[in-house]
């Protein structure tokens, strides 16, 4: 669980400081890139062996969440954008404050999961976001 977090919170810190426009929603991150985000950080954890990840998705009065879920972990590097939450790389089996965000597995956490054009968008964003 420590690599996954090392690499989760490297990213993170790669997504803090990303200025580029792919047509995603990085620009305020963490405040409304969930979901991208959780795309591109499950993308991310995969090329280095962790995975595959579910898209988990909650909701909150009118305020939707998302993150990652191999199934036994929860993985978030967003939702520090809440007042309640101030941790900004979460990696652990358990959360009370995601579960009550009653969350639903989406679907697989894939750059590919939205067609051709949202995988290009987000191999351009990633390439940017891993330039050494």
């Amino acid at each position: 669980m420590e690599e996954l977090k090392a690499l989760a919170t490297d990213f993170r810190t790669s997504l803090e400081e990303y200025r580029n426009d792919h047509g995603l929603t990085l620009q305020s991150f963490p405040e409304g890139a969930c979901g991208d985000a959780s795309i591109l950080l499950a993308h991310h954890l995969t090329q280095h062996g962790f995975g595959p990840f579910r898209y988990m998705c909650g909701r909150r009065d009118d305020a939707t969440h998302t993150w990652l879920s191999d199934g036994e972990l929860i993985i978030d590097i967003t939702a520090d954008q809440f007042d309640d939450f101030d941790v900004p790389v979460f990696v652990s089996s358990t959360s009370s404050w995601h579960d009550s965000l009653d969350g639903r597995d989406m679907h697989e956490a894939a750059i590919s999961v939205w067609g051709d054009e949202w995988a290009a968008k987000f191999r351009a964003a990633y390439a940017v976001l891993t330039m050494d």
